[in-house]
Formats: structure tokens, C-alpha cells, sequence
């Protein structure tokens, strides 16, 4: 127990060790209800990853793969930001605290040896976990079902929420929820010289390429076949 402690508390592994921290809290608020599994992801309005999911596809841990690369077309969703991250370090806590081990079961006292074996053990324990991590990634991303991602045309005849100050012909900011469940924010323009207050709820009744904007108008609850 004494030598385990020593390690997990001990270079390099204790520079893992918060994240294994901070992940162990994540799961547990998730398995509450009180976060949610796609609490990193990022989408734009074409459905492409953006913020850390593109730089997490970018280096073969997540993401979503570009259509242009999905045979047949349609994207395949990828695996969420948050199961990646918590395997990238799991993985690389756990190849950090074998070496870390046999580390401290040299008999040596040298401070300046352990910590360049330490510094090797760390790099050695990054490279695993990308490796793993990224092999898992694509394997699970295999049988993810393709899926259509929200186009701008089809975000067309849903309804969004102004959110940044009033819309009208020149300005606009709206937010809605893609089909993924991920909230964007997207432009858009009224016509006629309709202005819609802050806060205000608009449907989408068309794109124009122009300027690459969505065009709204005042959303009528009434019209809302859902509506109970």
C-alpha cells in the first residue's frame, strides 16, 4: 500500500493523478444526472466539430468524420469528448504508475537518474494513451450507425431563440438545438423590417447564401402543430 501511494503521489504520476481526480468527479456527476456526456462537444451549423471536438478529431480522438469521408455520404457522430479524454487518461495514469512502480523498485538514490527515468516514464505513458485511446476511438466509431447532420437547409422550418440583442435585416444572433442535441449559435435576418426583441422566439423560413444567413420571422405559438 506504502509503495503505491508513494507512486501515485510521486513523479511523473502525480501530475496525473488531479485528472484522474477530476474525471472520477465528472462520472460520478453523471451518473446523478447532474452533467451531461456531451458536455465538451461543439458543433457549427453544418455540423462539423468545432473547439475541442475538432482538435480532438484532429489528432484521431473523437470528433465527427467530414462527410467528404464517409463513403455513400451522411457523417458518422463521433465518439464524445468526454469518453475520449477519460480514456487518455486513465490509460495514461495507469502506464505511469507501472513504470512509476518499477521505478521506485530500483535500488538507487540518484534524484537527478529518477527523474529523467521519471520524464521517460511520462512520455512513454502519453504515447501509450494516445495510441490506445485513438485505436478504441475508431473501433467504437465503427459501429456508430451514420447519421445526417444538421445542413443549414435543414435547420429550415424549425424554430430558434434570438440571443443576442434584437434581430433585424442587418443583425442577428439566434440559438438552437441540432438534432444532436448540441445548442448553436447561428446568424440571422428578418425581412420587411420586422425586428425581433432579445429573448424572442423565430422561425427559420429560409437560407441565404448571400451573406450566409438565416432569414426568421415572429414565431406564432399558435401555428405549433405540436402544440398540446
Amino acid at each position: 500500500m506504502g509503495l503505491f501511494l508513494d507512486t501515485a503521489l510521486g513523479f511523473p504520476t502525480v501530475l496525473l493523478t488531479p485528472a484522474l481526480v477530476v474525471v472520477a468527479g465528472y462520472w460520478l456527476f453523471v451518473a446523478v444526472g447532474a452533467a451531461d456526456l456531451d458536455l465538451l462537444d461543439g458543433v457549427d451549423a453544418d455540423g462539423d466539430a468545432v473547439g475541442l471536438s475538432a482538435f480532438m478529431g484532429r489528432v484521431g480522438l473523437g470528433g465527427t468524420a467530414p462527410k467528404a469521408s464517409v463513403e455513400g455520404g451522411g457523417r458518422r457522430p463521433g465518439v464524445p469528448v468526454t469518453v475520449a479524454l477519460t480514456a487518455l487518461v486513465c490509460v495514461a495514469w495507469f502506464v505511469s504508475m507501472i513504470g512509476g512502480i518499477m521505478t521506485n523498485l530500483l535500488d538507487t538514490a540518484s534524484t537527478p537518474l529518477l527523474l529523467v527515468l521519471g520524464a521517460v516514464v511520462l512520455l512513454i505513458a502519453l504515447v501509450a494513451a494516445w495510441a490506445v485511446t485513438s485505436g478504441l476511438v475508431m473501433s467504437l466509431q465503427r459501429f456508430l450507425p451514420r447519421r445526417t447532420e444538421d445542413s443549414k437547409h435543414e435547420l429550415v422550418g424549425r424554430t430558434c431563440v434570438i440571443r443576442i440583442g434584437d434581430a433585424d435585416e442587418s443583425f442577428g444572433r439566434a440559438e438552437i438545438t441540432t438534432a444532436g442535441g448540441a445548442s448553436i449559435s447561428i446568424p440571422v435576418r428578418t425581412t420587411g423590417g420586422e425586428v425581433l426583441p432579445l429573448g424572442s422566439t423565430a422561425l427559420i423560413f429560409d437560407h441565404s447564401p448571400e451573406g450566409d444567413v438565416f432569414l426568421v420571422t415572429r414565431f406564432d405559438a399558435a401555428l405549433d402543430p405540436d402544440r398540446p
